[in-house]
């Protein structure tokens, strides 16, 4: 019941926040292409300190528009972009600092109604490329991927643009004094159509190679159409954006567990070992989650406890090179929406503030955009499979926000050297609390996950 008189008070306060941070309406009209976009369903909050409601100037040359952005807000990526270029219709650092703007929901909405044209194609494209030796910007496109494809069936605009972002910083090539047609530049740089059959005679090749190599090994038939349906099977899910990995992680999977690091640990940190499995050193796993937010997926591994879990993150092949384990140690149903506020106010609220600390007064600093000012709490979203005893397994896309905090454990190795406080705004079913968790590090090799 508490918890479901604090959902009911989150969504209050967050009504509340979004008219109270709501611009006044524009006293210009809006531009006849529409992609200006003032009134549209989206709000103006694209930008902070109010400038939302500042019209552009008509236009900006390329050699400015890298202050353009730092001075409404936005992050750009200087170490991908490099000189001024294009991709078809589009300005090239205006798409890369998309990419590093990943936590606006326009972004994705940008990728997703543009994302037949030839323009961004080649864009990403170059990006796939470039990815291959940056971990930060392949994790950003895989992101980018999900939130795209969850807007599977939305109407696509040809002439959409986020709301506050002038066609004249979009667009490559923008011309002084008048608003460009997003559409109409589209409709002269078009090839869709060739790329779809360039990917399709691509792999064509690719099958009748590893066919042929079959052949040439005597692998057989079955070999053949087994190789020949995996290749299908990952060139399906790159091309719809589903992304590839095994199912490495499963509801009801076990692993062993070694006591040692939380023996080491005791007294040191406010971790709550885990209590394996009567009669033999085994951890279930009874829920699995998936979480996704700031260009980064990490895997949750629940314990029947519901109190405790295993955070990995894995690396391009789905191996898990870093594990920590987490433990709740309190949770906070706030009542109305001056207890909301008390932790999510945009500049008081103590989830995102530099430094948190716990009810023992021990304080413990801000590990994500560590800083001496508060910063909105990370946006996530956990998807949770959890088993099902009359049923398959039950999977649902859950909201949070968090921020992970971290502070020395002061115990000599091998003990673990850093305690973290994990504080997250949970909802689940119309019910919302706060939970803190403290957690420590631990060797993923220690899981023997399989």
């Amino acid at each position: 019941m508490s918890r479901q008189q604090s959902g009911s008070a989150l969504g209050t306060y967050r009504t509340q926040q979004d008219a109270a941070s709501r611009p006044p309406a524009p006293a210009t009209a809006q531009s006849p292409s529409g992609v200006w976009n003032q009134g549209g369903p989206q709000r103006n909050t694209w930008f902070p300190s109010g400038t939302s409601n500042q019209r552009p100037t008509p236009f900006i040359r390329q050699s400015e528009r890298p202050g353009w952005y730092s001075q409404n807000g936005w992050t750009t990526p200087s170490s991908i972009f490099g000189p001024p270029r294009s991709f078809g219709i589009w300005d090239g650092l205006f798409l890369y600092a998309l990419i590093s703007n990943l936590s606006r929901p326009a972004t994705a909405d940008f990728f997703y109604n543009h994302q037949n044209d030839s323009g961004t194609q080649q864009w990403r494209a170059e990006a796939d490329r470039l990815a291959q030796d940056n971990k930060d910007l392949r994790l950003r496109l895989e992101e980018l991927d999900r939130q795209v494809a969850a807007r599977k069936g939305t109407p696509v605009d040809p002439d959409y643009l986020p709301p506050d972002i002038p066609p004249e910083v979009a667009l490559a090539t923008p011309v002084a004094g008048r608003t460009p047609s997003v559409a109409a530049a589209n409709d002269n740089q078009d090839d869709t159509g060739w790329t779809w059959i360039a990917l399709i005679v691509c792999g064509g090749i690719v099958g009748w190679v590893l066919w042929q190599r079959m052949r040439k090994r005597g692998g057989g038939d079955g070999g053949s159409m087994n190789i020949l349906g995996s290749a299908g099977a990952m060139l399906r899910h790159k091309l719809s954006g589903e992304g590839y990995k095994p199912s490495r992680f499963r509801v009801g999977m076990t692993f062993p567990f070694d006591p040692t690091p939380f023996v080491l640990a005791q007294g040191a940190t406010k971790v709550i070992a885990p209590q394996p499995d009567t009669g033999a050193m085994r951890l279930t796993v009874t829920a699995v989650g998936t979480v996704t937010g700031g260009g980064v997926e990490l895997t949750r591994l629940y314990l029947p406890d519901n109190r405790s879990m295993f955070q990995l993150h894995t690396d391009a092949d789905g191996t898990p090179d870093e594990c920590r384990f987490f433990s709740r140690i309190d949770e906070v149903t706030p009542a109305d929406q001056a207890e909301w506020a008390f932790w999510l106010h945009p500049v008081e609220g103590i989830i995102g503030w530099p430094q948190f600390q716990t009810k023992d007064g021990k304080m413990y600093d801000r590990v994500w955009s560590p800083g001496p000012t508060r910063i909105p709490p990370l946006d996530l979203t956990e998807t949770m499979t959890v088993a099902n005893a009359s049923g398959p397994d039950v999977t649902q896309a859950l909201p949070r926000q968090a921020m992970l905090y971290a502070a020395p454990t002061g115990v000599a190795a091998p003990a673990p050297a850093t305690e973290y406080i994990l504080v997250s705004v949970m909802e689940a079913g119309g019910q919302a609390w706060v939970e803190i968790a403290a957690g420590m590090d631990v060797n993923p090799g220690m899981l023997e996950l399989s």
